[in-house]
């Protein structure tokens, strides 16, 4: 790492001061990886390194002496560079914070070492300017390499207490109101439930949707079908919709209008919004039969 002492005037200090007390503090430590990384070429070896029970260490302050001016015996406001108004107040001390959705987590850095590098798990880290800023690997990244052949994907392997057959704490209280939203912004379903759809399937079949109310067939499930119809393909096929619409037509097509004979027509402007849904039951033939002898009347 590029040696850099870091003066700071008495003014720019009281300044600092003022501005660090107004802000919420983030933790016992404030750290920008960017002005390390990127302004000053460190590397994270230069900082960090694997210690007992291979995890990875956080630098000493004797690692920070090498670079910064430390006056251990007279801590002074410039220590507030570094650490929080909050770690001031305990003598400067540094309490390590470990991130809840982590406690379950079996991880040997020494394993991993040499194997990927750094910025594979921790993108980015380089270039965030603060602590609070840092992105921790999520388990996608991790299933990038874990896939059961380049290294073992069993929960166990990287797990304590998770298990497929425990049901993580999400999965509590409300969960079957709220996981058909979480299901569509999210592919870690599929850790534990396999076969994602078929799951889904088997249980509507027997439990409908929640939005599926009272008048969900009349008047609401075609609009939903015209926003999303792969959300429907979740249980039901093409042929289901083809098969209920010929014997019950959409309530649309119930409208006065629907095939009258003018340009402003329920069926021709439904057609130019979206010709897609006229398709689930009716091809361009079906168009043709009537419109090959029938010239609409102009505007």
């Amino acid at each position: 790492m590029k040696k850099r002492r870091y003066l700071i005037s008495g003014l720019v200090v009281a300044l600092s001061s003022f501005a660090l007390i107004a802000c919420n503090q983030e933790g016992d430590l404030k750290f920008n990886h960017a002005i390390h990384v990127v302004d000053n070429g460190a590397a994270c070896a230069d900082c960090h390194t694997v210690g007992k029970n291979d995890k990875m260490g956080s630098p000493s302050m004797d690692k920070c002496k090498e670079c910064h001016e430390i006056d251990l015996d007279k801590p002074s406001d410039a220590c507030l560079k570094c650490h929080s108004v909050k770690s001031a107040k305990k003598d400067y001390a540094v309490t390590a914070k470990e991130a809840e959705n982590y406690k379950d987590v079996i991880f040997s850095h020494a394993v991993h070492d040499g194997v990927v590098e750094c910025d594979g798990c921790h993108k980015d880290a380089g270039k965030s300017k603060s602590l609070e800023g840092l992105e921790l690997p999520k388990m996608t990244d991790c299933y990038s390499c874990h896939d059961g052949s380049t290294a073992p994907n069993e929960c166990s392997a990287c797990h304590q207490v998770y298990r497929k057959d425990k049901a993580p704490e999400s999965h509590h209280m409300n969960w079957d109101v709220k996981h058909g939203k979480e299901s569509r912004f999210s592919n870690n379903c599929s850790y534990c439930h396999e076969n994602q759809q078929r799951f889904c399937v088997d249980c509507h079949k027997t439990q409908m949707p929640k939005d599926h109310i009272a008048n969900w067939k009349t008047t609401q499930h075609g609009v939903e079908a015209t926003h999303d119809r792969r959300l429907c393909a979740t249980c039901h096929s093409t042929g289901y919709c083809t098969d209920c619409h010929r014997s019950e037509k959409p309530i649309t097509h119930k409208m006065g209008n629907w095939m009258a004979m003018t340009r402003e027509n329920g069926h021709a402007e439904e057609a130019v919004r979206n010709f897609r849904s006229c398709n689930v039951c009716h091809s361009t033939d079906d168009c043709m039969k009537c419109h090959t002898n029938i010239i609409l009347r102009q505007k």
